[in-house]
């Protein structure tokens, strides 16, 4: 089942279905934006933008 057959049973969905379908559509996002968050560290890293554990511990501790 594509996204546009999706889309046309949409009014043909019980509530279970729409909550099920609602849930699965949460997790696709999340993987996403794990997915790009995980490849912003990757640049990150590979630019040298990162900082020393210690030097982030030291921020929070001068935060509180």
């Amino acid at each position: 089942m594509n996204i546009h057959d999706i889309i046309a049973h949409l009014p043909n969905l019980n509530k279970t279905e729409r909550t099920q379908l609602q849930n699965a559509l949460f997790e696709l996002q999340c993987d996403l934006d794990l997915k790009e968050a995980i490849q912003e560290n990757l640049e990150d890293i590979k630019s040298g933008r990162v900082s020393s554990h210690e030097a982030v511990m030291n921020e929070i501790k001068a935060a509180l």
